[in-house]
C-alpha cells in the first residue's frame, strides 16, 4: 500500500527522535548525576545477575558498584527469609533480567541504553498497531504520547517504572494488534478469524506476560489485564475462549516466574516481603560495616520495612485528603497528570468503544485511586519526574484512540504541553533536582498550578518553626538556622515556604534581625512593621487569607491548615537574613520590651 505524505512524515518525526534518544543514551555518563530513589538497588541487581549469574547481595557486589559509580549505594533496598543471613535485593528480578547483558557491556550507560531500546521497540509497536485504526496520523500521534510528556526524561534514569511504561505500551499494542485496518473493506481483510488460532492465542499470551510485568513490580496494575480480557471477548465467537485463556495463561506464568525467580535467590516469594531493609546515606552496609548474619538483628531493631506487614495498606477515607489528592493528581504543579502527560486527552478525542476499550480509563482510574486510598502522602511515587506511579498507566489510555484522526491534533496537544515541559525538552537527562527545586516544574507551573500539600515526598525542607507551626521550605534561598530556633533567607530573597499549622490563623508575626528593611513583600502585598525593636530588628504583622488547604498529614490523623509564604525583601544587603515565625497571638508590646 501507498504512503501518504502525512504518514511518511510521522515515521520520520518518530524515528529520528527515538534515533536522538538512543544517542543521547549511548552519551549520558550517568556517573556524573547522583542516582535517585531505588536507582542504585536496580543498578547493583542487575550488575549482581550479569558477572555472578545470581540476585544475591555479597561484598563483591558492593566493591563493583564502588568501582563503576565512585560512590557507595545510598538508597539500597536489600531483603532475606526470616533466620537466613544471604541477602538479596528486595526488588522483582525482571527489570535486572532484561537490563542485565548491557549492564555487562557498560555498567553505568548500559540500562540508559537498554531503556531506550525499550522505548524504540514499544513506540513502533504501538505505532503500528494505532496505524490500523488512525490511518496515517499514528507515527505522528505517538511521537507525541512519547515526547511531549515526562515519559522522555523518564528513559534516563534506572528506576523501573520506564520498564513497565514500555511493557504495558507493548502490551496492549499486542492486545490490539488484530483490529481491522481503518477503511479496509470486509470481503478483503476480516480481522482476527483470517488469523490461525495459534497466533492469536501466541499474541495474548505474550499480552498477558507485558501487561503482568507492571503487575510483578505493583499489584495495583493487575487491573489493566480487565480491558485486556474483554478485548479477547471481543474478537470472533470462535476464538474468544482461545484468546481469554492465552492472556490470563501468559499473565500467571510470568507472575509465577517472577516470584520463583526470587523465591530461588533466597528471598521471600516477593521483593517487598521478607526481612526487608533500606540503606540510605550514612548507614552502615551488611558485610562491610558488620556481618550479614547480623541483618536480622538490624532488622527488628530498626522494623521491618516489608509491604506485607499488619496495616501497611490500610485505606484513608478522609474526604478532605482524597478531595485535595484529586485536585493534586489532575494538575498538581508538581505531579498533575494534566501537565505532564497532556497527550493522553488525544486517545478520548478518538475514542471508539469496541473491544473493551471503554474498560481502559476505568482500569487506569482504579488503579490510580488505590493508590490515592493507600498511599495518599505519597501516592505519586517520591520521583524526580512527576507522577511516576501514574507513568506506566499512561500507554493504556494510547488505545483508546480508535477512529480516523488528523494529524494537526497532536500539534495541538504539543502546542499546549509546551508551556509545563520546556524545561525538560531544553535537556531530557539534566538532573532532576536544580538547588532544592524540581527542574521540570516550569515557572508557569508554579504561578498558575497548586501546590501539593499532601505529598511529603516533595523537595525541601521540613522545619518547626514553633508555636506549634512547622514550615516547609520551597526554595533553596530560605534555610534552617544553624544554631536554635529560626530560619535565614538570602538577602532580598525571593522564598517560598508553606506554613502548617493545627489551628487556623488570622495572622503570623515575622520577626526579622537588624539587617532586614522596613519595608516588605509577602504574598505580592507591601508590609510596614508593627514593632520596631530595641535590638534593630523589626516584627511584622502577616495577615492571611483562608487556608490554601486542610486536611490531615501523615504523621498525624487530624487536620492541619496550610498557608503559602512569598516572602521578598527589596533593599535588603546581600546576606544571610535571620527571621522567625509564630501565631500572631502574643502580645507586640511585651515582645519589644522583652
Amino acid at each position: 500500500m501507498k504512503r501518504s505524505g502525512a504518514e511518511i512524515a510521522g515515521w520520520a518525526v518518530l524515528g529520528l527522535l527515538l534515533l536522538a534518544t538512543l544517542v543521547g543514551a549511548l552519551r549520558l555518563d550517568r556517573s556524573k548525576l547522583p542516582l535517585l530513589g531505588d536507582e542504585a538497588t536496580y543498578a547493583m541487581q542487575a550488575a549482581s545477575l550479569a558477572w555472578d549469574l545470581d540476585l544475591a547481595y555479597t561484598r563483591e557486589d558492593y566493591d563493583r558498584f564502588v568501582a563503576s559509580w565512585g560512590v557507595p549505594p545510598a538508597g539500597l533496598i536489600l531483603q532475606s527469609r526470616p533466620g537466613s543471613d544471604r541477602l538479596v535485593f528486595a526488588k522483582p528480578p525482571l527489570y535486572a533480567l532484561v537490563t542485565a547483558p548491557f549492564v555487562r557491556v557498560s555498567p553505568v550507560r548500559g540500562g540508559v541504553v537498554a531503556n531506550a531500546l525499550l522505548l524504540a521497540a514499544a513506540s513502533l509497536l504501538a505505532a503500528s498497531t494505532l496505524k490500523k485504526r488512525l490511518g496515517a496520523a499514528a507515527p505522528l500521534w505517538v511521537a507525541v504520547f512519547v515526547f511531549a510528556s515526562v515519559a522522555i526524561s523518564a528513559v534516563f534514569w534506572g528506576e523501573a517504572d520506564f520498564f513497565l511504561f514500555a511493557a504495558v505500551a507493548a502490551g496492549f499494542a499486542l492486545v490490539y494488534g488484530g483490529d481491522r485496518a481503518a477503511g479496509a473493506p470486509a470481503s478483503i481483510y476480516q480481522g482476527e478469524d483470517t488469523v490461525p488460532v495459534r497466533r492469536v492465542v501466541a499474541r495474548f499470551a505474550a499480552a498477558g506476560v507485558l501487561l503482568a510485568v507492571a503487575g510483578a513490580y505493583r499489584p495495583f496494575y493487575l487491573i489493566l489485564l480487565v480491558p485486556a480480557a474483554l478485548a479477547a471477548l471481543g474478537l470472533p465467537a470462535e476464538r474468544r475462549r482461545s484468546a481469554l485463556s492465552g492472556v490470563m495463561a501468559g499473565a500467571l506464568v510470568l507472575l509465577l516466574v517472577s516470584m520463583g525467580v526470587q523465591r530461588a535467590a533466597g528471598g521471600d516469594w516477593t521483593g517487598y516481603g521478607g526481612q526487608r531493609q533500606g540503606i540510605y546515606e550514612g548507614h552502615s552496609y551488611p558485610a562491610v560495616d558488620f556481618p550479614a548474619s547480623g541483618w536480622s538483628e538490624r532488622v527488628e531493631k530498626r522494623g521491618n520495612a516489608s509491604w506485607l506487614r499488619p496495616g501497611m495498606f490500610t485505606p484513608r477515607l478522609d474526604p478532605g485528603l482524597l478531595g485535595w489528592n484529586l485536585v493534586y493528581f489532575l494538575a498538581g504543579q508538581t505531579v498533575g497528570v494534566l501537565p505532564y502527560f497532556l497527550p493522553l486527552l488525544l486517545g478520548f478525542l478518538a475514542f471508539a468503544g469496541d473491544r473493551g476499550r471503554w474498560a481502559l480509563p476505568v482500569a487506569v482510574a482504579v488503579a490510580a485511586g488505590c493508590f490515592l486510598l493507600f498511599l495518599p502522602y505519597d501516592f505519586a511515587g517520591g520521583g524526580a519526574l512527576a507522577n511516576r506511579y501514574f507513568l506506566p498507566l499512561y500507554p493504556a489510555l494510547w488505545f483508546l484512540a480508535a477512529r480516523p484522526v488528523r494529524p494537526a491534533w497532536a500539534l495541538l496537544a504539543v502546542a499546549l504541553a509546551a508551556p509545563f515541559l520546556l524545561p525538560l525538552w531544553r535537556n531530557p537527562a539534566a538532573y532532576p533536582v536544580d538547588q532544592g527545586e524540581l527542574r521540570h516544574v516550569s515557572d508557569l507551573a508554579r504561578r498558575i498550578l497548586p501546590y501539593e500539600t499532601t505529598q511529603s515526598a516533595l523537595p525541601g525542607a521540613q522545619v518547626s518553626v514553633g508555636g506549634g507551626l512547622w514550615a516547609k521550605l520551597l526554595t533553596s534561598n530560605v534555610w534552617p538556622a544553624e544554631r536554635g530556633r529560626g530560619l535565614r533567607i538570602a538577602g532580598e530573597g525571593p522564598a517560598s515556604l508553606l506554613v502548617g499549622s493545627p489551628q487556623p490563623l488570622d495572622a503570623l508575626l515575622l520577626d526579622l534581625d537588624r539587617r532586614a528593611p522596613t519595608k516588605i513583600v509577602v504574598n505580592g502585598e507591601e508590609l510596614r512593621p508593627a514593632l520596631l525593636k530595641a535590638d534593630g530588628g523589626v516584627v511584622f504583622m502577616v495577615p492571611l487569607r483562608r487556608p490554601r488547604a486542610v486536611h490531615p498529614i501523615s504523621w498525624s490523623p487530624y487536620d492541619h491548615h496550610f498557608y503559602m509564604l512569598d516572602l521578598r525583601l527589596p533593599g535588603a544587603p546581600a546576606a544571610p537574613i535571620s527571621f522567625t515565625l509564630e501565631p500572631a497571638s502574643r502580645d507586640l508590646i511585651q515582645r519589644g520590651g522583652g
